[in-house]
C-alpha cells in the first residue's frame, strides 16, 4: 500500500469507497453519513483543496481514503468539553475504507500517515470527531491513544464525539 495525496483520477474511487461506507452505515442503523453527505461535490472539493488522501493497493486500486487538513475546523471552536491542546492541530475527515479492504488495518494506516504529516508539518496535534455510534471509529480511536474532548456540534447534522491525540 502508497500512501499519497489523492488527485483528479481518484475521484471516482473515492466516492465508490464513500458510497459503500454510507451504505453500511446505513444498514447498521448510522446516520453519520446520509444520502446527501458526503456528496461527489464534497470529494471533489476534498482533492481539489490538496487535502484528500489516499491508499492504494500495488497497480493504483484506491482502497481507503481521508481528508487529512491543517485548516480549522469551525465547529471545533464551540466544543463542549475541552481539548487538550490550544494551538495548531491537523484534523481528520472522512475516513473510509472500500469494503473489499476492510479489516485489514487500512483505517490504522491511514491515521498513522496523518500523524506522520502532523509531525511533518511542525503540528503539535491531531483532532477527529465521529458519531456516538461509530463503534468501529470509536475503537479505533481509544486504541491509538486519542483522548475524548467533548462533543461538538454541526448543527442540523448532529453532535460528534470529539477527540485530540498529542503527537
Amino acid at each position: 500500500m502508497f500512501f499519497r495525496q489523492a488527485i483528479i483520477t481518484d475521484i471516482e474511487a473515492a466516492w465508490r469507497i464513500i458510497c459503500e461506507a454510507k451504505q453500511m452505515m446505513h444498514d447498521r442503523g448510522r446516520d453519520q453519513w446520509t444520502e446527501e453527505y458526503p456528496s461527489l461535490d464534497t470529494i471533489r472539493g476534498d482533492v481539489g483543496s490538496g487535502d484528500a488522501y489516499v491508499l492504494a493497493a500495488d497497480g493504483g486500486r484506491v482502497a481507503a481514503y481521508a481528508v487529512i487538513t491543517a485548516k480549522p475546523e469551525l465547529a471545533y471552536a464551540a466544543i463542549d468539553g475541552k481539548w487538550l491542546t490550544g494551538g495548531r492541530y491537523v484534523v481528520v475527515h472522512r475516513l473510509a475504507v472500500a469494503a473489499a479492504f476492510r479489516g485489514s488495518g487500512l483505517a490504522r494506516r491511514m491515521m498513522t500517515h496523518a500523524e506522520s504529516l502532523c509531525r511533518d508539518r511542525g503540528v503539535g496535534s491531531i483532532r477527529v470527531d465521529t458519531n456516538h455510534d461509530n463503534a468501529e471509529m470509536l475503537s479505533l480511536l481509544n486504541s491509538l491513544g486519542y483522548k475524548r474532548c467533548g462533543t461538538v456540534s454541526y448543527g442540523f447534522r448532529g453532535e460528534r464525539i470529539a477527540f485530540e491525540k498529542i503527537v
